[in-house]
């Protein structure tokens, strides 16, 4: 405490009395400290000058360091000064003191600092750093100028494809339009190919029933012509059998091109109605009552699973019928006939099957005809080869499908799938149907010349 009391206190002996107060001595001591400490005190203002306008200069602190250590450097030579009249030596030794620790302390970070500067480049290396940064810029300019004619290359190079797209577009629009001619032909020619297949079908509808009246005269005039012609001798006889077996060949092709009118030419006032199997089966076992008594077969019936379906009775009665007279017709001589009805129903379909124990289809021989019109199978039964025909027909106009199973000399099974559907829909597509051939056949009609 009286160290810091007496610290500017001068009660030793100034300095001067060391130089005997020569004038020559004083003096040169003093003029020497005074320019010593005028440098000391100019020189930390411009390393504090030059710090704060270089904004980008590192290690800043070593310079305010050495500005503090030469600061502190310099008031030690102005103490000297002092110290030589008045002898505050308590006073110059602190600072001292202290100029000693700052000086330390730049030492130290200078010491840590040096790696940092000498990572510094120097201006040979900046030369040489700038040198190879132009030559850089010169080749990167060489790119820029390759880069510059490769995208003018590619910009001509795309106006070029442009301009094929563009033709190619054109020529495919020229396309486009020759196909929209070329469909318009081809809808032209269906739409005739349309008006045609309404003449047959009114041909064969005019056909059909224009010949049934003759036909029908001609079996009465048979019938007539045997009661007036009967001879004792018998010799007539023959030919007229010959004469009735033949017109009863064309009546039944009369009906049987009748049957396949009928599904060409739908009615319409046809009515979509929920049927019943087992009903159904009496009214078809009634028009071929007959034909059942004459076989013998033995008709065995199951509607247990699907008793009923949504379809047009007159189509599904001719489906039916057709079906039971080829099983009769197709019966084998080897074994009592047989014929099996059932019914079923899946995810999509009604499924309405006839299995018999006749005679067979050889498939792999008759699989592609089966269902074609007048082909017959087998010659040893009358027939037109109509019935599969007219099922097929019917089943494809309302979206079902026929499968047949058959081995030869053992039975043909035949499953009709009728496809699940909604009465009203199915209606009002038939009638809309309808309307569209009443409109062709009328067209066809009016073409036809008065009788």
């Amino acid at each position: 405490m009286e160290f810091i009391q007496k610290l500017f206190q001068s009660d030793f002996m100034p300095h001067g009395h060391c130089y005997f107060w020569k004038p020559e001595i004083l003096w040169l001591t003093v003029g020497g400290d005074a320019l010593t400490a005028a440098a000391y005190y100019s020189i930390p203002l411009m390393l504090l000058y030059f710090a704060r306008t270089r904004q980008d200069l590192a290690h800043k602190h070593v310079f305010f360091l050495f500005a503090a250590f030469i600061l502190l450097c310099g008031t030690t030579h102005v103490l000297d000064i002092w110290t030589a009249w008045v002898p505050t030596y308590r006073l110059a030794g602190v600072v001292k003191m202290v100029t000693g620790l700052v000086s330390i302390a730049t030492a130290v970070v200078l010491y840590r600092s040096i790696p940092a500067m000498l990572a510094i480049p120097s201006n040979v290396q900046l030369e040489s750093a700038n040198r190879q940064l132009k030559e850089e810029i010169k080749e990167r300019e060489k790119t820029q100028a390759q880069l510059n004619l490769t995208k003018r290359e590619l910009e001509t190079r795309v106006q070029e494809r442009t301009a094929q797209l563009f033709q190619a577009n054109r020529d495919l629009e020229a396309e486009i339009e020759e196909r929209k001619k070329a469909q318009k032909a081809l809808l032209d020619k269906n739409h005739d190919l349309v008006r045609i297949n309404a003449d047959l079908d009114s041909f064969v509808y005019l056909a059909s029933h224009d010949l049934k009246s003759p036909v029908a005269n001609m079996e009465g005039l048979l019938v007539a012509l045997r009661e007036e012609m009967a001879a004792p001798d018998g010799a007539v006889e023959p030919v007229l059998e010959r004469l009735e077996t033949s017109v009863r060949k064309i009546n039944r092709t009369i009906l049987d091109l009748s049957d396949v009118s009928k599904i060409q030419r739908r009615a319409e006032n046809e009515v979509q109605e929920e049927i019943q199997f087992d009903k159904l089966l009496a009214d078809v076992l009634g028009s071929i009552q007959h034909m059942v008594q004459q076989s013998g077969v033995q008709i065995i019936a199951d509607f247990s699973r699907q008793p009923s379906i949504w379809f047009f009775p007159q189509h599904l009665q001719s489906i039916l019928q057709n079906l039971l007279t080829n099983a009769i017709k197709y019966r084998s001589s080897e074994r009592a006939p047989v014929v099996k009805v059932s019914t079923e129903e899946t995810a999509e379909y009604v499924v309405l099957t006839v299995e018999d124990n006749g005679i067979g289809i050889d498939l792999n021989r008759h699989r592609k005809k089966i269902f074609n019109l007048f082909k017959r199978l087998h010659d040893h039964v009358e027939g037109n080869g109509v019935g599969l025909y007219v099922i097929k027909r019917i089943i494809d106009n309302y979206q079902g499908k026929i499968e047949v199973q058959s081995e030869v000399n053992k039975g043909s099974t035949f499953r009709v799938f009728f496809l699940k559907t909604n009465g009203a829909t199915l209606a009002s597509n038939e009638i809309t149907e309808q309307r569209t051939i009443a409109s062709d056949a009328e067209s066809t009609n009016d073409l036809q010349p008065a009788e």
